[in-house]
């Protein structure tokens, strides 16, 4: 009979897995529902940040205050409600003083904050108003001023924001036109100096024109060089170069209404002590004569507001008396429109 073969035994091994995690599934959701409430929550009070005043805000602070126990003001609801007639007095609120009203758990409202009929949650009027009367749970001030003195503070009161919003309006209407000016004046400075470019003969004074922004205006600035003089020495008459860039000048300046001020110096070399004649009159002469050469250049005679001679007052260059630069004509274009 045939041999029988040995099998090794077949082992069969079970592994029970055992899945801990399914009593969890639901974890996670709680935590995220948790997130979201809480996100929620935030945004609500953003929300309520932006869209309430800051009494609305405060009587939403009264209202979840946790020491707020009750309704009512005080264990006696007689004239003072349980106040004094010191100004902390016995306070419903840290947020109230003794001589307000202010019930700690009242709901908050979306109505504007202000004298209200509008009771506390939870009282009742016991009795009518008499006529002209004081409503019994309405507070009395002892220090009270008289009538006419409440009216008139109230008056002061209401109109309180009305002149705080006109100033307001005047405050960024006249920085709105100093900065419209600034611009203009900025744009005339580029305008006079490309003027001087353009022209062969100006361009060659160009060392002689001084344009700057100063608190008065736009000053313009005519000096003297070593090579050139828009007067004779001594003299108030102009030459031809001189005219020509008063009026170069002067055409600049006729589109713009502003008034106009016109100054003449003269530099540290002084007459004899026996002269009739000096410095101030040959600034002043000058002067004028620049004025006569605007009017013609295309300005109207009546935006020159001021002519003035300086003398040897104000020198372009302190420190050298008898410089060149110092003999000049400054024309200003002023801020202000003349009335």
């Amino acid at each position: 009979m045939p041999r029988k073969s040995t099998l090794p035994p077949i082992i069969v091994k079970r592994h029970y897995i055992v899945h801990d995690e399914e009593d969890h599934n639901g974890t996670w959701k709680l935590a995220y529902a948790d997130f979201v409430t809480a996100m929620m929550t935030f945004f609500l009070v953003m929300w309520l940040m932006n869209i309430t005043t800051t009494e609305q805000r405060k009587g939403i602070a009264d209202y979840f205050n946790p020491v707020a126990v009750s309704q009512s003001e005080s264990g006696a609801d007689g004239m003072l409600a349980g106040r004094s007639v010191d100004k902390t007095g016995a306070l419903t609120t840290p947020n109230a003083a003794g001589d307000q009203a202010s019930p700690v758990a009242s709901p908050p409202v979306v109505a504007s904050v202000g004298d209200s009929d509008r009771q506390p949650a939870g009282r009742k009027d016991p009795m009518p108003h008499p006529p002209g009367g004081r409503a019994p749970s309405e507070p009395v001030d002892l220090l009270q001023a008289p009538p006419a003195q409440n009216a008139a503070a109230t008056a002061a009161a209401n109109a309180g924001p009305t002149a705080t919003r006109a100033e307001l309006e005047a405050l960024l209407d006249h920085q709105s036109a100093e900065l419209n000016e600034r611009v203009a004046l900025e744009s005339l400075e580029r305008d006079l100096r490309a003027r001087i470019a353009e022209s062969p003969e100006l361009n060659a004074l160009s060392g002689s024109v001084v344009i700057q922004q100063v608190p008065e205006g736009l000053r313009v600035q005519l000096t003297d060089q070593a090579r050139f003089s828009m007067f004779k020495v001594g003299s108030a008459h102009m030459n031809e170069p001189g005219r020509r860039l008063m009026r170069m000048v002067a055409s600049a300046l006729a589109p713009v209404p502003n008034g106009i001020s016109i100054a003449g110096h003269t530099d540290g070399l002084g007459y004899a002590a026996e002269a009739k004649y000096g410095n101030w009159e040959l600034s002043s002469d000058r002067a004028n004569a620049a004025r006569r050469e605007i009017i013609a250049g295309g300005i109207p005679a009546k935006r020159i507001v001021r002519v003035e001679g300086r003398a040897d007052l104000d020198h372009f260059a302190a420190d050298t008396p008898l410089d060149p630069s110092n003999r000049r004509i400054s024309i200003t274009l002023l801020r202000k429109t003349p009335g």
